[in-house]
């Protein structure tokens, strides 16, 4: 009894606190409304009619249920907030509800019938930029208006078992990740099917769905449409609808399509795989009815046994990458138009396509396909074709072209047409080995053009595995006739461009010898430190002082500061006879040289140094010194007055060789006589004076300066 007693007051208090909550509940619903939520406010846009704007702050959950939406609301933006739940029939009665918006949620649920009989025209729900969104089962039952869905920017969306009775349109883009339930997309109430087929369109955009299972697909649909995608696999039953006009599949990724994925009972218009990256369609995975169907631009690494195995009016299968097709992997029951053009197939097997013959075969196209490995009997079927509709052309094998192709092409063929019309249209490879054996281009070649050129008398290219040895071809004796003219020739050529250089070099000397003197000629080059410790010249016509003891170089232009120096040293004993002999070097060099060019040259410049000679053999007294070495000093003022010259037409702009030209040809016969008197007065008139000396000397070189005669040419 005192069990009881305890267990009837444990039931009252419970009962006492349910009725409490719910009376506390039903007291905060009465007049609550949105417009009455923290960051909400509404706006009449028309009428009574309510626009109502939602700022949630981030830790905001809110929780909506029937009586908390205005039945006059049109519009309803929800932005921010932690978590917002549509609870049981929550728009039941919104006649006028044609937008909802929710943006920047963490989380968003809409539970079971929670847009429920909305009898508005249309509903356009956008869903973006959420964390996570849950559409449970029912969520849209017994709809009466069109609903349409966007649903961007989704981390991570569940959809459950029957959550739409009606849909119009939806789109799902930029979903991390998906999780499709069966019969995600069952439709209870739509209706029949408009005059012109089904109305609802499906679209997945950049959306990763890691599998599709069965009957997701079970409504009737005017398309459903895959783009940028990620499926892992498509599972058995999964297109189950009655009818789906279009399916488009366009890069995409595939892992694997799996068996009766595209049911039988399935009626497909349109059927499109585009740029996709598919691993794997097993047996039996295409088996709906298809009017077009088309698999181009893409990557297929098994089509497994009976993969396709479908009625299929036109089929084309072009410019694909796939690996391996499987015995029987493409079977048409019935067709009009096969293409299986452009593809690069790794291997192929036996009998790999099955195309009925049936009355309405229109055509069968298999053309410009790059094939590497073929089993036997692989064209069997379509060597049964009627040639009529068949169009066999330009196919490459990666087979060696070889004198017994024609065995390969019978077993490939299994018929005599079929063997004929490959070897008149197909390519096969020539290798190095059979290059070298038929001098044949290596690359690929038309097979029936290698036989007739190749296969005249049977030849068969097989490497040498026999012994071989080296033989010695550096000490040949005999040449071929050919070979001496062609070495005949080289030498020729080598003799002429070797004379070629010689001259060019010659030329390029000559010029260089030539340029040299005409640039010291014009004065460009100038020595003007002949010892860098003891000659110090700043300026023309500054005091020059030299060591006395050193001897001097010989300099590479003549300049006035320079005979300044001989003349200091002419004057000392101790440095008279290196000056003289200086000086005539100097005369030599940059007078007789550059001044002369006839044929009496050598005997003059002999007699000038006889002359020199017996001015130094004598060694006069003293008192008489300057007389005995007025021929060096006469040189010395000619050499001096020269610089001069050429100095002042420098600076006055005159040509540099004016008074060079201008001086008489036979100046050095005159110089030479003159010197030869001299040295003769010296010798019979010891005890004369000093000065008539050098009166004697100051009319001579003005006779040589006087004296007329023809210029020089250059």
């Amino acid at each position: 009894m005192k069990n009881m007693g305890v267990r009837w007051f444990f039931l009252l208090w419970m009962f006492f606190c349910v009725c409490t909550l719910r009376f506390i509940s039903v007291t905060a619903q009465t007049g609550y409304t949105m417009c009455d939520i923290e960051g909400c406010n509404c706006t009449v846009k028309a009428a009574s009619w309510k626009v109502i704007n939602c700022s949630l702050h981030d830790g905001q959950v809110v929780n909506l249920e029937f009586t908390n939406i205005p039945e006059t609301a049109t519009e309803i933006y929800i932005y921010g907030g932690r978590e917002i739940i549509f609870a049981t029939k929550t728009f039941k009665a919104v006649p006028g509800l044609n937008l909802i918006q929710i943006k920047n949620i963490r989380r968003i649920v809409l539970e079971k019938k929670s847009f429920y009989f909305i009898n508005s025209s249309s509903l356009l729900l956008q869903i973006k930029n959420c964390d996570e969104l849950i559409i449970k089962t029912g969520a849209f039952e017994y709809l009466q208006s069109s609903v349409t869905i966007e649903i961007f920017d989704i981390d991570y969306v569940s959809i459950e078992p029957a959550a739409f009775s009606k849909l119009y349109n939806s789109t799902f883009k930029n979903i991390n990740a998906m999780k499709l339930h069966e019969k995600a997309f069952d439709f209870k109430n739509q209706g029949n099917i408009a005059r012109h087929g089904p109305v609802t369109v499906i679209i997945f955009d950049n959306v990763s769905i890691p599998r599709i299972p069965r009957e997701v697909f079970l409504k009737s649909l005017a398309s459903v449409s895959f783009k940028n995608c990620k499926i892992g696999h498509i599972e058995k039953d999964a297109f189950k609808a009655t009818q789906i006009s279009s399916i488009v599949m366009i890069d995409s990724t595939i892992d694997d399509i799996e068996e009766e994925a595209f049911a039988e009972r399935t009626l497909i218009c349109d059927f499109k795989i585009s740029k996709c990256n598919i691993s794997k369609l097993q047996t039996r995975s295409i088996l709906a009815a298809i009017g077009n169907f088309s698999l181009t631009h893409s990557i297929v690494t098994d089509i497994e046994t009976s993969a396709i195995n479908a009625t299929i009016a036109r089929s084309e299968l072009v410019s694909n990458q796939i690996v391996n097709i499987h015995p029987s992997g493409l079977v048409f029951n019935n067709w009009n138009i096969i293409l299986m053009n452009n593809n690069i197939i790794k291997h192929i097997f036996n009998k790999f396509i099955i195309p009925s013959k049936e009355a309405e075969n229109e055509l069968f196209s298999f053309k410009s396909n790059e094939i590497y490995s073929i089993e036997e009997g692989a064209f069997l079927p379509i060597s049964m074709l009627d040639p009529k509709i068949l169009t066999y052309d330009d196919n490459f094998f990666n087979v060696t072209c070889d004198c017994s192709i024609d065995l390969w092409l019978a077993n490939v063929s299994n018929s005599t047409p079929m063997k004929k019309l490959m070897k008149d249209t197909s390519f096969c490879t020539v290798s190095t080995l059979v290059s070298k054996c038929f001098s044949l281009p290596i690359g690929i070649m038309n097979i029936q053009n290698f036989t007739q050129q190749a296969c005249k008398n049977f030849t068969i290219c097989e490497p040498y595995e026999g012994k071989t040895r080296v033989v010695d071809t550096t000490s040949r004796i005999f040449l071929e006739e050919h070979d001496s003219s062609k070495q005949s020739w080289i030498i020729l050529v080598i003799t002429i461009v070797g004379l070629l250089i010689t001259a060019i070099i010659a030329t390029f000397v000559i010029l260089l010898v030539r340029g040299s003197r005409w640039l010291k000629e014009k004065g460009y080059f100038r020595n003007t430190h002949y010892n860098s410790n003891d000659l110090s010249i700043e300026e023309e016509g500054t005091v020059v002082t030299v060591d006395e003891n050193e001897k001097l170089e010989m300099p590479e232009e003549l300049t006035i500061e320079f005979l300044q120096i001989l003349a200091h040293r002419l004057d000392n004993p101790s440095t008279h006879q290196e000056a003289s002999e200086m000086i005539e070097n100097l005369y030599e060099m940059f007078v007789v040289d550059e001044g002369y060019e006839n044929n009496n040259r050598q005997e003059e410049e002999a007699h000038l140094y006889e002359e020199l000679g017996n001015l130094n053999l004598h060694t006069p007294p003293p008192p008489y010194e300057e007389e005995k070495d007025a021929g060096a000093r006469n040189i010395l003022r000619l050499m001096e007055e020269k610089v001069t010259q050429q100095t002042e037409a420098n600076v006055n702009g005159t040509p540099a060789l004016i008074g060079e030209y201008s001086e008489p040809t036979d100046a050095a016969v005159h110089l030479y006589s003159e010197l030869k008197n001299k040295s003769d007065k010296s010798d019979k008139k010891e005890k004369e004076d000093a000065s008539k000396s050098n009166e004697k000397s100051d009319n001579s070189e003005n006779e040589w300066f006087e004296r007329p005669g023809p210029s020089t040419d250059l």
